[in-house]
């Protein structure tokens, strides 16, 4: 197999033959559906990157003392090291609204931090009751 080097200005790196499929899957979609218009797909890769890095940055900021533990079932559960302990944030209703079972409400810090995770929409979305 031949490799080339890449561009001036660009790096390579090497991902899972199955997570590009998954990738490429959806940038088409997109494509078709208009929803991306003269955008490659290697640009389209990297604006992801560069948008979930930049995603990850903030949430340090904002909240540098609180982290994504684990997603379980209809929870999320952040580790909170200002107060030592686990925070768990459930997802609850028809509406698929986030509650902190700590501060027993849906708008502190930890259900704020939590609605700056990508992964939560991905608990929210399947939850969704089937039709």
């Amino acid at each position: 197999m031949l490799y080339s080097m890449p561009k001036e200005g660009f790096s390579a790196i090497t991902i899972h033959s199955q997570v590009h499929d998954k990738a490429h899957s959806v940038y088409q979609e997109k494509v078709k559906s208009g929803k991306i218009k003269g955008k490659s797909f290697s640009r389209y890769i990297n604006d992801m990157i560069l948008e979930t890095v930049e995603a990850d940055e903030m949430l340090s900021l904002a909240a540098p003392h609180i982290q994504l533990s684990a997603l379980v079932d209809n929870s999320i559960l952040l580790k909170d090291n200002k107060l030592n302990r686990i925070v768990e944030v459930q997802v609850r209703g028809k509406e698929k609204d986030l509650f902190c079972v700590l501060d027993k409400r849906n708008d502190c810090v930890h259900t704020g931090f939590a609605y700056a995770i990508p992964q939560v929409y991905v608990v929210m979305k399947r939850l969704v009751p089937k039709r």
